[in-house]
């Protein structure tokens, strides 16, 4: 059981950047099933593998290429803003 102190250390820990990525993530990204036990990672290695890009505005990109559409239940949405971020990266090279 996760006691309220455990939950407060764990978010002392996360960058301010991360913060607004889960922010962003659970508020501002329509249809997207924030969890916040599996987001949490999946930020913290988006920041880390991509840490030369700016994450959020990839994300913004991605939401905005599909004009605001809410993620549908059958797709993976984890997976699709690493594989758009990861492809933006190659990109850059």
């Amino acid at each position: 059981m996760t006691t309220a102190a455990q939950i407060l250390a764990e978010q002392l820990v996360l960058s301010p950047k991360a913060h607004e990525l889960l922010d962003y993530l659970e508020h501002d990204l329509t249809g997207y099933p924030f969890d916040p036990k599996v987001d949490r990672p999946f930020v913290e290695e988006l920041l880390n593998d991509f840490s030369h890009l700016d994450v959020l505005e990839e994300i913004k990109i991605l939401r905005w290429y599909h004009d605001n559409q809410p993620f549908r239940k059958h797709q993976h949405p984890r997976a699709s803003l690493r594989r758009w971020i990861g492809r933006s990266r190659r990109q850059q090279r």
